[in-house]
């Protein structure tokens, strides 16, 4: 099953450890949907909407296994494996299988498990490459805002990943071709979130 928002927002309520952090995740997701959508809409790209949309909405619902009632993970290390939970949780909410497998390679632009045993990145070492558009349209998304709450402008992320992940900014940079760069200003401005 594909959850409608009613089942995603009931979902997030269940896990939040209150409603400060209930906020900070669940918005970054929103604004995460409403990139993937501006994408898809820009480019007029054919993706299952209502998938796209879940995957979004869903996709860091694992945080909440990791962070503690201010919204700070303890152990940033570990960090990557928000993705992992995540995945296990929908599945065991009896969700589309489809919608696990975008939320398990969402971190980055998607890991290799090269990448994963030259960065520590904490996570099991293996491939996690997202395989269709929805899962590579909310790995470029996700890039451009996160739980801090803060936007990436696109020129400064790209800029700090290519000094410390040379091939996850190439595969960042091939995105933006690809799904064209968002009005992180308007967005800025309607969330009242700053830009780095």
């Amino acid at each position: 099953m594909i959850p409608g928002i009613s089942i995603i927002d009931e979902v997030h309520h269940r896990y939040a450890q209150n409603d400060f952090v209930y906020k900070l995740v669940y918005e970054h997701c929103e604004i995460v949907a409403e990139i993937a959508t501006w994408c898809v809409e820009q480019k007029n790209l054919s993706v299952d909407k209502d998938l796209l949309k879940a995957s979004c909405m869903l996709h860091d619902i694992g945080t909440y296994a990791l962070f503690d009632n201010k919204g700070i993970d303890g152990n940033e290390h570990n960090y990557k494996q928000h993705a992992i939970f995540g995945a296990a949780l929908v599945l065991e909410e009896g969700f589309d299988s489809r919608v696990a497998d975008i939320i398990r390679t969402h971190v980055l632009m998607g890991l290799s498990k090269k990448e994963i045993e030259e960065g520590r990145f904490g996570m099991p070492q293996k491939d996690y490459f997202p395989t269709t558009l929805e899962a590579r349209l909310l790995c470029y998304a996700d890039r451009f805002h996160s739980k801090h709450p803060t936007f990436n402008s696109y020129d400064t992320f790209l800029e700090r990943l290519a000094k410390v992940l040379p091939k996850q900014a190439e595969k960042f940079r091939q995105s933006a071709e690809e799904f064209g760069i968002p009005d992180i200003k308007a967005l800025a401005n309607k969330y009242g979130h700053p830009i780095r």
